[in-house]
C-alpha cells in the first residue's frame, strides 16, 4: 500500500534557490512545496516571454521581404530540429564563460549578467502579492463583469489590509564586495532554464502564429480593405478573430510542453519539483509514492491548463464565422521571390536589404574563419591553446567515445557497420520515390542485417550486448526502435479510442491522455523505478530497454492522437460504400479507412517522429550512454572543457542531419 507518512519527516537537505524559503530542518512536504513554487515560477516567467518572442518572430516571418524571410528560416531551423536539452547545455556552458560579478554586463540599468547568473530589479512589499488577483480580471471582464469586479475588490481589500501602500518600492541590485546585494538574483541554472525554454518554444509559437494568420480567408481580408480599413484595424477586427480560432489549441499545447520541459532542470542542477522528488526518493526509497506525486501533479496541471484553454477557446468560438470561400492567405502568400523588386523596391526595403546583407555577410565570413580557415583539426588540447578558430581536434581526438561510447575497441568495426545499416534504414524511410512494398522489403532486410551484425550471427565477431551500446549506436538504435515499435501501438490505441465499447474506449483514452500530460522525464524515471520494483530482478544492465519502453509508450500515445484525428477526417461514406460491396469490417479498415488516414496523418506523424528522435537525448537522465552523454563526458574533461561549443555543435549537426529531412518532408506533405 502507498505510505506517504515520510512527508512529515525531516528532509535533511535544503534548496539553494526558491521563493519559498525552506531549510534542511523542514519536513519533506515543505521542500516539495518549495519545488512546486520553483516549477510554477519557471512557467510564470517563461510562458509570457516565449509568447511575446514567438509573436514577434511569427509576425517577422510573415514579412514579404525575401532576404528577411530566409534569414529567419535559417535561424529557426537549427533551434526547431535539435533537442532542447542540448540547447540548455550550450546556454549553460556559455553563461559560465561570462565575466565575474565585478565585471558583469549591464544591458539595462539595474540589470546585471555574469557567470553567477542574472540579477534583476524586484518589486518589494507585501502588497505586491495580493495584486496577482488582478490578473484574472482582464479575462473575466469580457465574459462576466460582476466576477471581474469581485476579483478586483478582493485584491484591493487584501492589499489595503496587508500593509501600507508606501511600502511598495523597487529594490535594485547593486555591487557589494565580491557579489551583488538586493534585487532578484537568478542562478546560472535558473537563467539557463528560462533562456532555453523561452527560445525553444518561441520558435514553435511563431509557427502557431504564422499558421493562424495564413489560415485567414482571403475574402475577408479583401472585404476589409474594400471598406477602407488600415493595416492596424484590419489586423484587429479581421485577421485576429480568425487566426485566434486556429492558434489557440496548438498554443495551449506549447504552453503544456513548456511546463513539461521544465523538468529538464534536473539535468542542469536547478531544484524544481522533479529534482526535489528525485532527491526524496533517493533518501527515503519511496519510489512508488514519489513518482505518484509527480504524475498526479502534472496530470492535474495539464487538466487545469486544458480546461482554461477550452474556456477561452469556447469564448472565441461562441459565434459562427463565415469562411468567405475556401481560399486562404497561406495559398496566396507563398515564400517571396528572391528578385530585385522584392529586395530593392522602396527606400525602406532597400535599407533593410543593405543592413541584412551586411550583417549576414559579416557573420558568414566570421563563421567561415572560425569553423574552417583558422580551425585546428587534429592533435591534443595543447594544439588548440593558441588557435583563433574552432578546435575540431576535440571531435577527432574523442571520435571513438562520441561514436561508440564505451564499446571495446575490437568490437568498434561491428558497431560501425551497425550504425551504417541504421543510417541506411533512415535513408530508405525518407526516400520519396520508393514504393511502399519495396521500401518495406528493403527496411526489413536492412533491419535484419543490423540484428545479425549485433548478435554476432555472421561469425566474424562475438555478440555485442545491449548494455554495451553507446554513442551514436545507442541514439540511432533508440530512435529507430522507438518509431517502429510506436507505430503498431499508436494504431491499436487510435482504434480502441474509436471503439463503440466503453470498456475498451475509456481505458485507452485515459492512458493516452495521462501519458500526454506527464513529462517524458517523469516517464523515464517511473520506468527506471517502478519496473524493477513490480517485476523484480536486476535491471541495472537493462537501462536501454527501460528507456526504450518509456519512449515507445510516449511516442505511441502522441501518434495515436494524430491517427485518431485522421480517422475522424475520413468520410464515413467511404466505409459505408465498402460495406455495401460486401467487404468485412476488417477488410474495410485495412483496405479503405487506414490507407486514407495514413495519407492525412503523414505530415503530423512525421512531426511526432522528429520529436521522438530529439527525445532520445533525455535517456542520459537514467544512465543510458547516448551521444549527448558522450558529449558531456568529453566536456567534463578539464583539458577539453574550453571547447564545449565544438562538441555541442557536432552533436547538434548529428540531430540536424536526421530531423531536418523529416521536417522538410512533413511540410512538403502538408502542402500537397
Amino acid at each position: 500500500m502507498l505510505d506517504f507518512s515520510f512527508l512529515g519527516q525531516r528532509a535533511g537537505f535544503q534548496i539553494a534557490e526558491s521563493l519559498w524559503t525552506v531549510t534542511a530542518e523542514h519536513p519533506y512536504w515543505q521542500l516539495l512545496l518549495a519545488g512546486l513554487v520553483n516549477t510554477l515560477t519557471v512557467a510564470a516567467i517563461a510562458i509570457p516571454l516565449a509568447t511575446a518572442l514567438g509573436l514577434l518572430l511569427g509576425v517577422l516571418r510573415l514579412s514579404r521581404h525575401p532576404l528577411l524571410a530566409r534569414v529567419l528560416a535559417c535561424v529557426v531551423e537549427p533551434i526547431r530540429n535539435t533537442p532542447v536539452l542540448l540547447q540548455m547545455f550550450m546556454w549553460y556552458a556559455l553563461l559560465l564563460q561570462l565575466p565575474v560579478v565585478r565585471e558583469a554586463w549591464q544591458p539595462l540599468p539595474g540589470v546585471y549578467l555574469s557567470n553567477r547568473g542574472l540579477a534583476l530589479p524586484m518589486l518589494q512589499g507585501a502588497v505586491w502579492w495580493p495584486l496577482w488577483l488582478l490578473l484574472p480580471c482582464a479575462t473575466l471582464w469580457r465574459r462576466s463583469r460582476p466576477q471581474a469586479a469581485v476579483f478586483a475588490g478582493l485584491a484591493l481589500l487584501w492589499a489595503m489590509a496587508a500593509q501600507d501602500w508606501s511600502a511598495l518600492h523597487w529594490d535594485l541590485p547593486r555591487l557589494a564586495g565580491l557579489g551583488l546585494r538586493g534585487g532578484w538574483s537568478l542562478s546560472p541554472e535558473l537563467t539557463t532554464l528560462l533562456l532555453g525554454l523561452t527560445i525553444f518554444h518561441a520558435v514553435f509559437i511563431s509557427d502557431v502564429v504564422r499558421g493562424g494568420v495564413l489560415a485567414v480567408p482571403v475574402g475577408q481580408v479583401n472585404a476589409g480593405q474594400a471598406l477602407g480599413m488600415n493595416a492596424a484595424t484590419l489586423a484587429r477586427h479581421v485577421i485576429y478573430p480568425y487566426a485566434v480560432r486556429v492558434a489557440v489549441p496548438p498554443y495551449a499545447n506549447q504552453c503544456l510542453m513548456l511546463i513539461k520541459n521544465s523538468t529538464l532542470a534536473i539535468a542542469i542542477g536547478y531544484q524544481e519539483l522533479m529534482a526535489i522528488i528525485n532527491t526524496t526518493i533517493t533518501q527515503t526509497g519511496r519510489a512508488i509514492e514519489g513518482m505518484t506525486l509527480a504524475m498526479a501533479f502534472y496530470v492535474l496541471l495539464g487538466t487545469l491548463l486544458a480546461w482554461a484553454i477550452a474556456q477561452y477557446n469556447a469564448h472565441v468560438n461562441r459565434y459562427s464565422v463565415d469562411g468567405a470561400g475556401t481560399l486562404r492567405l497561406g495559398q496566396v502568400l507563398r515564400l517571396p521571390a528572391f528578385d530585385a523588386a522584392g529586395l530593392w523596391r522602396g527606400r525602406a526595403r532597400a535599407a533593410l536589404t543593405l543592413l541584412l546583407s551586411a550583417a549576414t555577410l559579416w557573420l558568414l565570413w566570421r563563421g567561415l574563419q572560425w569553423a574552417l580557415l583558422d580551425a585546428v583539426w587534429t592533435g591534443t588540447a595543447d594544439a588548440c591553446a593558441q588557435a583563433t578558430g574552432a578546435c575540431w581536434a576535440v571531435v577527432t581526438y574523442n571520435a571513438p567515445l562520441l561514436t561508440f561510447g564505451t564499446i571495446a575497441p575490437e568490437q568498434r568495426p561491428q558497431a560501425a557497420l551497425a550504425c551504417a545499416l541504421l543510417a541506411a534504414v533512415i535513408g530508405l524511410l525518407l526516400w520519396p520515390r520508393l514504393g511502399p512494398r519495396l521500401r518495406a522489403a528493403l527496411v526489413f532486410a536492412a533491419g535484419l542485417a543490423v540484428v545479425l551484425v549485433l548478435a554476432g550471427g555472421m561469425g566474424l565477431w562475438p555478440a555485442l550486448p545491449v548494455v554495451a551500446w553507446g554513442g551514436l549506436l545507442a541514439t540511432l538504435a533508440m530512435a529507430l526502435s522507438a518509431i517502429l515499435l510506436a507505430l503498431p501501438l499508436a494504431v491499436a490505441l487510435a482504434l480502441l479510442r474509436r471503439s463503440p465499447r466503453r470498456w475498451l474506449r475509456w481505458p485507452a483514452g485515459a492512458l493516452v491522455d495521462a501519458v500526454r500530460s506527464i513529462p517524458l522525464v517523469v516517464q523515464l524515471l517511473v520506468a527506471s523505478f517502478w519496473i524493477p520494483i513490480f517485476v523484480g530482478g536486476d535491471w541495472s544492465s537493462a537501462k536501454f530497454q527501460l528507456a526504450l519502453f518509456a519512449i515507445v509508450l510516449h511516442t505511441g500515445c502522441m501518434l495515436a492522437e494524430v491517427l485518431r484525428g485522421a480517422l475522424q477526417a475520413v468520410p464515413q461514406s467511404q466505409a459505408m460504400a465498402a460495406q455495401a460491396l460486401g467487404m468485412r469490417a476488417a477488410t474495410v479498415l485495412a483496405s479503405v479507412v487506414l490507407p486514407q488516414a495514413r495519407v492525412l496523418a503523414a505530415p503530423a506523424a512525421l512531426g511526432v517522429f522528429v520529436g521522438a528522435v530529439k527525445d532520445t537525448s533525455l535517456v542520459a537522465i537514467i544512465g543510458v550512454f547516448d551521444v549527448l552523454a558522450a558529449a558531456k563526458t568529453v566536456v567534463a574533461d578539464t583539458a577539453w572543457r574550453p571547447y564545449f561549443v565544438e562538441v555541442y555543435c557536432f552533436v547538434g549537426l548529428f540531430y540536424l542531419l536526421i530531423c531536418l529531412p523529416l521536417s522538410w518532408l512533413s511540410r512538403r506533405l502538408a502542402r500537397h
